[in-house]
């Protein structure tokens, strides 16, 4: 796993699945015409359902990106972030740090084959996983630790203390 400081799973494309049927169902019933009583309403869904679309994927989301969902657990003495990682090997993570932002990028490959008789076959996999997260703390990057225990990734960030408080007086 390389840690570089430098400067649970949302379905979009079940949404997005989910959205092309509508459109089509509408265009099958034929109330993409004018005439249909319940045009305003079902544009009004439509508009809805890409709106919707856009806050699941976001605006930098590329097709085919899994974006993990974040806990972020704030505790005294650091910030620690945990995310599912569902198959991935440590060494396809890549964690920076860059300004108040954690940046995790991360891909799982995999290979199946089979072999029978006359039959064979041979299936690769390949999925991406991109998750940023603002930090709401100064974090003491050179301390960071991060580790992958069957597929949850914890991430632990020391917090900088400010030690020395000085008073300000009004003038």
């Amino acid at each position: 796993m390389v840690l570089r400081m430098t400067a649970g799973l949302i379905p979009a494309e079940e949404l997005r699945k989910l959205q092309f049927r509508m459109n089509k169902l509408m265009d099958e019933l034929g109330l993409d015409a004018l005439g249909s009583k319940y045009i305003d309403e079902l544009g009004r869904m439509q508009k809805r359902m890409g709106d919707l679309m856009e806050e699941v994927e976001g605006p930098n989301l590329k097709k085919g990106v899994i974006r993990p969902l974040a806990d972020v657990h704030e505790t005294e003495e650091a910030l620690v972030v945990t995310m599912d990682m569902p198959g991935v090997e440590k060494q396809d993570i890549d964690i920076s740090v860059v300004e108040d932002e954690l940046q995790i990028s991360a891909q799982r490959k995999s290979e199946t084959e089979v072999n029978e008789q006359d039959y064979h076959r041979r299936e690769r996999t390949f999925s991406r996983f991109e998750r940023r997260v603002l930090l709401p703390a100064s974090i003491k990057t050179e301390e960071a630790r991060a580790t992958l225990t069957n597929g949850v990734l914890q991430i632990t960030l020391p917090k900088v203390y400010v030690l020395t408080r000085k008073r300000i007086a009004i003038d």
